[in-house]
């Protein structure tokens, strides 16, 4: 039986660089996904793994993302090649105190689907990660709101950074 998850690329198919970045992401979801397995089967909660990328996005907010003075320069260092060309990745919104991504494609979850057939844990597992882009947020002194997901069903993953 098929599961709900759909996560075929359909922009850039075929483009050397972006599958060989694809590729790359895919091996990240690797890592993380054993990572995390390590220490669930070593008695920890999901917990550490929240607390780990969070603290990462809060070290790319104070480093990478430092000099963004608002949300548009802020959308400007965000879409990199990889979550426009990787991620099928577009801004749907921009304002003056908020910005919409859509992403139409995660190798990450590409790489879980290879590991597990758990759906629900693949879902887990994408909102672990997306507390790196919640700190990024807490850093640059946003909110980040996750409205969709590939990971759980939906056909794309939606999120956006307000300003406080």
């Amino acid at each position: 039986m098929a599961g709900k998850i759909r996560n075929t690329p359909k922009k850039y198919v075929g483009d050397i660089e972006v599958d060989a970045v694809r590729k790359a992401y895919e091996n990240r979801g690797f890592w993380y996904y054993f990572l995390v397995k390590e220490g669930l089967d070593n008695g920890l909660s999901l917990d550490f793994a929240r607390d780990a990328l969070r603290d990462a996005g809060e070290y790319l907010a104070a480093g990478r993302f430092k000099n963004c003075k608002n949300i548009k320069e802020f959308a400007t260092e965000f879409m990199t090649f990889g979550v426009e060309k990787v991620n099928e990745g577009e801004i749907t919104k921009l304002t003056d105190n908020e910005m919409q991504v859509e992403l139409g494609h995660c190798p990450l979850v590409t790489a879980w689907q290879k590991l597990t057939d758990d759906e629900e844990y693949i879902g887990q597992l994408c909102d672990v990660c997306m507390d790196m882009d919640r700190g990024i947020a807490k850093g640059k002194n946003m909110d980040m709101e996750l409205k969709a997901t590939i990971a759980k069903g939906d056909d794309k993953c939606i999120f956006s950074f307000k300003m406080k």
